[in-house]
């Protein structure tokens, strides 16, 4: 009998309801390629493989791998290709490029280790290029950030730059007693569209993340205190001119700026590193 991971944050599904509104929400189509992160004793890959003939699982765990190869490769016949590693330090480019080419942008659908979400999101935005949407299942703390809209306690930077590559679509919410063993808060499945190219123009993303995460490092104080000591060869009378001269209010607070906004900041204060 597997021993579950804490460190893993090894919640496995176990509700047959939930899986296939999952499947429902995907809205797979014929020969549609699939991308589960960590399938962990293959209940929603099972529901994967009845929608899909591709799907590629990457799971951590060691331990689980005889018993997800017995039940869906042993033999022949599945579309499952089966990885085992640590998702975060896949090479995604090797592994779906040629997926992507022969039959076209992979749908990733997974319930996600929760003390990791925030990081697999950012890396399926690093790699939109080659992702149509995500239906994942995450924290419902989490989920909410990814909702929120400014002035939410909930904004921040994960808001912000999903929002600038993805439209995100609320799901439905699951309860602890859906996953054994039982997690100790609610559950919330989402769905990221990934959009062609950001919503807004931005010159450089890398610069952008970087200036959000400063500002949101200091979310109720005005902007100009983070950007005083920033990385910008500008005295704090130079940045408070500078502002004003663009339209920004040296006052404002990160927490209630848009992602427009942003966008526009980061233009600006790029020219001035």
């Amino acid at each position: 009998m597997h021993r579950y991971k804490k460190k893993l944050g090894q919640h496995f599904l176990q509700d047959a309801n939930i899986a296939r509104k999952i499947i429902e929400l995907a809205a797979l189509t014929e020969g549609e390629p699939v991308f589960e992160i960590g399938p962990g004793n293959g209940f929603l890959t099972a529901f994967l493989l009845r929608a899909s003939i591709r799907v590629t699982a990457v799971e951590m765990d060691a331990e689980l791998l005889p018993g997800l190869r017995d039940r869906f490769v042993t033999g022949g016949g599945h579309g499952l290709n089966l990885v085992h590693g640590d998702v975060l330090k896949l090479d995604l480019e090797r592994e779906f490029e040629n997926i992507v080419q022969r039959h076209g942008k992979i749908c990733v659908v997974a319930n996600i280790p929760y003390q990791i979400t925030t990081p697999i999101i950012f890396m399926l935005i690093r790699h939109h290029h080659l992702f149509s949407r995500a239906v994942l299942m995450m924290q419902a703390e989490v989920a909410d950030r990814l909702l929120a809209g400014p002035g939410s306690k909930s904004y921040g930077r994960l808001s912000i730059m999903t929002s600038l590559f993805c439209r995100v679509h609320s799901g439905f919410s699951v309860s602890p007693g859906c996953f054994y063993p039982q997690p100790r808060v609610w559950s919330k499945v989402v769905m990221l569209s990934f959009l062609s190219r950001p919503s807004c123009q931005v010159a450089d993303v890398v610069w952008l993340g970087d200036l959000v995460q400063r500002l949101f490092s200091q979310r109720r104080k005005k902007i100009i205190n983070p950007l005083t000591d920033w990385r910008l060869n500008l005295e704090r009378f130079q940045i408070e001119d500078l502002l004003r001269q663009n339209g920004f209010s040296p006052d404002c607070r990160a927490e209630t700026m848009s992602v427009g906004e942003f966008c526009r900041l980061s233009n600006l204060l790029r020219q001035y590193r």
